[in-house]
């Protein structure tokens, strides 16, 4: 019989599979297996299995057709309103060319002007551009410009069902003077977009007065000469600076209802909160 303890016989026993343990790395496996369950790689579920995961591969499953136009979708819906308004004011300032004020009472300069009833409906094209600006941005309201001159251009080439059937009295101006005003209509709205966008700060008056100012300076400066330059005994200059003069002050007063429609028209897309 061994003169050994059991305790000693015990201590052998541990020391030994320490030893065996620590060979054969088997002490490491817990570890390792707990490392390799973190991480960004580790198999949560079942379609894990199949690389690429099916969310995000380019093979997997394509979105439906209203998620793949969403954006435009949106970007359509948010444009509609503010377009048709642009196309009713710019329809209404054509039909109105030819209803010319009585200026009997004004200044020489005035009546030579020929002021009619369409030079007060610029300024609140001009106005419904400046809100669109305001509420979504110089993109959308660029959008807005664009899409409405482009819907009255086709009408004016298409001449769906011939327009004089259907409106009574249609002005009678020359293809010279509805492409000087489509022309100088979209450069002063372009140059308006991008003066009301500059001008944003704390003073709500000033992005949209900026920008009335500098729509009326550019449309009276190249729509009256390139469309009365040479016609007969029109004087143009005194039509540039009288229609300048009621663009811009009229859009003076336009101030009272744009300060009213600021609630309904707040920014979007944090754009300095003006």
């Amino acid at each position: 019989m061994s003169n050994v303890p059991d305790r000693d016989i015990r201590h052998g026993i541990r020391d030994a599979l320490r030893a065996y343990d620590y060979r054969n790395g088997a002490h490491r496996l817990p570890m390792a297996a707990l490392e390799a369950d973190e991480g960004p790689y580790r198999l949560r579920r079942g379609g894990d299995a199949a690389w690429p995961p099916r969310e995000r591969a380019y093979g997997g499953e394509a979105p439906d057709l209203r998620r793949r136009h969403a954006r435009s979708i949106r970007i359509a819906m948010r444009l509609l309103l503010p377009v048709l308004l642009l196309i009713v004011l710019l329809g209404s300032a054509y039909l109105y060319t030819d209803d010319f004020l009585n200026a009997s009472a004004l200044p020489a300069i005035a009546q030579r002007a020929l002021l009619a009833t369409s030079d007060f409906i610029l300024p609140v094209a001009w106005l419904s551009i400046h809100l669109t600006n305001r509420r979504y941005g110089a993109p959308y309201a660029f959008g807005q410009l664009v899409a409405g001159l482009g819907v009255i251009t086709l009408v004016a080439l298409i001449n769906p069902g011939d327009v004089d059937n259907w409106i009574n009295n249609t002005p009678a101006l020359t293809w010279r003077a509805m492409l000087a005003f489509g022309g100088s209509f979209l450069l002063a709205g372009f140059v308006a977009i991008v003066f009301f966008d500059a001008a944003r700060g704390p003073r709500w008056w000033v992005p949209p007065l900026v920008a009335s100012f500098t729509a009326a300076l550019v449309f009276s400066a190249v729509y009256y000469p390139a469309a009365f330059v040479g016609v007969g005994d029109v004087s143009w200059t005194d039509g540039a600076l009288v229609h300048f003069a009621v663009f811009f002050g009229e859009s003076v007063a336009l101030l009272g209802p744009y300060w009213l429609l600021r609630p309904a028209m707040r920014p979007l897309y944090g754009m300095n909160g003006y």
